[in-house]
């Protein structure tokens, strides 16, 4: 009968748990401002993320260099009409280049009564 009790004896029975005593560990200033600063760079890199396709062609268009709309239309064009989609017009464009200047990627000054468009370090952050 001894034999049957111990088939029948379920695990927790068999088994002896121990109570142990767990400590909070301190944390030390150093780890949370080095957990804070990582934070902030997440942050920031995921703020990235919220660019359309539109927005990011664009800013890939002007890369490092300071250019004119009509050279932008026609660097971004390039890439959309061979997909298929149709190509930017300039009020389309100008809208998108006015959306990037206010999320500080792009920026633009007039030069000989012409805009010209180059990015930001921000912008420049984003393509590489």
């Amino acid at each position: 009968m001894d034999n049957n009790e111990e088939k029948t004896k379920s695990a927790k029975d068999k088994v002896k748990l121990k109570h142990i005593e767990t400590k909070k560990q301190k944390v030390d200033d150093e780890a949370i401002n080095r957990a804070k600063s990582i934070k902030e760079k997440v942050i920031t890199r995921n703020s990235y993320d919220n660019l359309n396709n539109d927005e990011i062609t664009i800013i890939e268009s002007i890369q490092d260099k300071r250019m004119f709309l009509n050279r932008i239309a026609l660097i971004a064009n390039q890439s959309r009409i061979p997909i298929g989609k149709e190509p930017f017009k300039k009020a389309e464009l100008e809208d998108i280049l006015s959306d990037l200047i206010s999320k500080g990627y792009v920026t633009s000054e007039i030069v000989i009564d012409k805009r010209v468009y180059y990015l930001t370090e921000r912008g420049r952050e984003r393509i590489v």
